[in-house]
């Protein structure tokens, strides 16, 4: 399974701030020709502290993957790549974080069975299960450092082999 920004022209993803909490951070999901463009800025005023981009709601059976690669460059934050397997956002979701890469291009590929589950923010200490890789219906990249200061991204694809 491929997501590519630049070859399909996948223009659905979308920006979630914390702005949906009362939070003053932005950031926008743009396109240019090749590529899925993340930018803006993270702010702590009024218990703020990120902003994401997100995919389209589906439905999408993993367990026949074994890994994930992604192409990105970014500078300002490091990333994180995110699979949510519930709508609700206090319930779990599964990420790895993507290093800062001072906007050089960087390929980084993770094990599936090896991204750790979240709640809320907070490490669970445990991993993703097969149950939860056949029942993901949205993923996401997120500004992870926690500290305030612009940042920009760009994500050329992601690539479930």
């Amino acid at each position: 399974m491929l997501i590519d920004f630049g070859k399909s022209k996948d223009t659905s993803w979308y920006s979630v701030n914390d702005t949906v909490m009362g939070g003053r951070s932005s950031g926008t999901a743009s396109y240019s020709e090749d590529v899925l463009v993340f930018r803006g800025s993270v702010s702590f005023e009024n218990n703020g502290g990120f902003a994401s981009v997100r995919s389209q709601y589906a439905e999408m059976d993993l367990t026949g993957f074994t890994e994930v690669t992604i192409r990105y460059r970014c500078e300002g934050q490091s990333l994180n790549f995110s699979m949510d397997h519930h709508q609700q956002w206090y319930l779990p979701n599964y990420k790895m974080v993507l290093p800062a890469t001072e906007m050089e291009w960087k390929t980084e590929t993770f094990r599936l069975d090896s991204f750790k589950e979240y709640r809320v923010g907070r490490p669970t200490g445990n991993i993703i299960s097969q149950q939860v890789l056949k029942r993901i219906i949205r993923f996401g990249i997120m500004t992870n450092d926690k500290k305030e200061g612009p940042f920009q991204a760009e994500i050329d694809y992601i690539q479930f082999k």
